[in-house]
C-alpha cells in the first residue's frame, strides 16, 4: 500500500469520527426537540435560504428526492413546513417553514450553534477557515 493510500485512509477515518461526533451532538439535541436529524437539516436549509424547491433541498443535503419527500411529508404533518406549488412551473413544488416551524428552529438554533462551536473549539479561527478551504476542495 502506498503512503498516499495510507494517508487517505487515515484521513477518511478521522473525518468519519469527527462527523460521527458532530452527528451525535445534533441527534441528542433533535431527540430532545422531537425531531429527527434529517428533519432538522431540511428545516435548517429552508431557514437559511427561504422558500426552496424540493429538488434544491435534496441537492443541498445530497440525498434523494424520495428521501426529502418523506421527510417533508412528516414535517408537514407536524405543521412545521408547508408545500407551495410554483406559480411559474407546475412541476415544481416549493417548501417553506410555517410560523410554528420558524419558531421551533429559532428556539433550537442557539443551543445547536453553541454545541457545534464547542466541537471545534480546539481549533483557532484561522485553522477553522483553513479546514473549510481544505474540505471544500474535496467536495
Amino acid at each position: 500500500m502506498s503512503n498516499n493510500t495510507k494517508l487517505a485512509l487515515e484521513l477518511y477515518e478521522k473525518l468519519s469520527k469527527v462527523a460521527d461526533k458532530i452527528n451525535k451532538v445534533q441527534a441528542k439535541i433533535m431527540f430532545e426537540q422531537k425531531l429527527t436529524a434529517p428533519q432538522f437539516r431540511v428545516m435548517e436549509v429552508i431557514y437559511k435560504h427561504g422558500l426552496l424547491p424540493l429538488k434544491k433541498i435534496s441537492e443541498e443535503l445530497m440525498v434523494t428526492g424520495a428521501n426529502i419527500t418523506c421527510v417533508v411529508d412528516n414535517l408537514e404533518k407536524e405543521e412545521l413546513v408547508k408545500r407551495i406549488p410554483s406559480s411559474t412551473d407546475r412541476r415544481l413544488v416549493n417548501v417553506e417553514l410555517t410560523t410554528n416551524g420558524k419558531n421551533k428552529i429559532e428556539s433550537i438554533y442557539p443551543e445547536y450553534e453553541k454545541k457545534i462551536a464547542e466541537n471545534f473549539s480546539g481549533l483557532t479561527e484561522a485553522e477553522q477557515k483553513e479546514l473549510i478551504t481544505f474540505l471544500s476542495k474535496i467536495l
